[in-house]
């Protein structure tokens, strides 16, 4: 009986040439500052409601534009453009745990923005105690995109294992 092995080398990453993975990289780190900017539009208003005591007859409508029409453009944009980068340079997209890690923080903002902010912040138009849980939201949305920004930078944890 004659065995076979199969000598094929498994193909190198594909990489972008040097002027698209810049651009690329540099609308992904536009979009997500735009991002984490808008994270933070939206922890002020209700702070500034909560504090002052004021009306939140500007506050709703405001939070509602940015987190309901702003936001996703940057969010999936931001996302996008990550994939792009895992996917066109040698980060790929499941080869270390800080882009793993990373990725599972954006999609949770996301996730989180679409399945709480937007039914809260309809309702705090007419129950202005719902404002906390929106700015507890953002405080929370605020430390995740902070977070991956840093791990952007820092690039901690090394590879994952191949099993």
């Amino acid at each position: 009986m004659t065995r076979t092995v199969d000598r094929r080398v498994a193909a190198p990453p594909r990489r972008l040439a040097r002027r698209p993975r810049a651009a690329l990289r540099i609308a992904h780190v536009v979009l997500a500052i735009g991002w984490t900017g808008l994270a933070a539009v939206m922890l002020v208003l209700p702070a500034a409601v909560l504090l002052q005591g004021s009306d939140a007859g500007f506050a709703i409508p405001t939070m509602a534009l940015v987190g309901g029409g702003v936001i996703p453009f940057f969010a999936v944009g931001t996302v996008l453009t990550g994939a792009a980068l895992g996917i066109g340079t040698p980060w790929g997209l499941f080869r270390y745990r800080w882009v793993v890690v990373k990725t599972v923080l954006a999609l949770a903002v996301i996730a989180g923005s679409v399945t709480l902010n937007s039914g809260w912040i309809d309702a705090a138009a007419t129950d202005p105690s719902l404002l906390w849980p929106l700015l507890l939201s953002s405080v929370l949305h605020q430390v995740m995109l902070v977070s991956a920004s840093v791990l952007s930078v820092e690039k901690p944890w090394g590879r994952l294992r191949r099993g």
